[in-house]
């Protein structure tokens, strides 16, 4: 029992955002991604999403020079 009540409480400290990824130069949308943090990491709120998005968009879609990335707004 107790480790399912710790399970549940887990649950609630992890927040998603939608966060799309965009080339700096023409503002195309390149990706979107749906971001999920611990409370742990939101040292810095949005920004950290966005610093993630833009962590995983470098594998895929080029140099993070090149992208920016934004959180849609609910």
């Amino acid at each position: 029992m107790f480790a399912v009540n710790l399970a549940v409480f887990e649950k609630e400290w992890n927040m998603r955002k939608i966060v799309d990824v965009f080339k700096r130069k023409d503002h195309s949308l390149v990706w979107t991604y749906v971001i999920s943090l611990d409370r742990q990491r939101l040292n810095s709120g949005i920004v950290e999403f966005e610093r993630e998005a833009l962590r995983l968009a470098e594998d895929q879609h080029g140099d993070k020079e090149y992208l920016t990335a934004k959180v849609r707004l609910a």
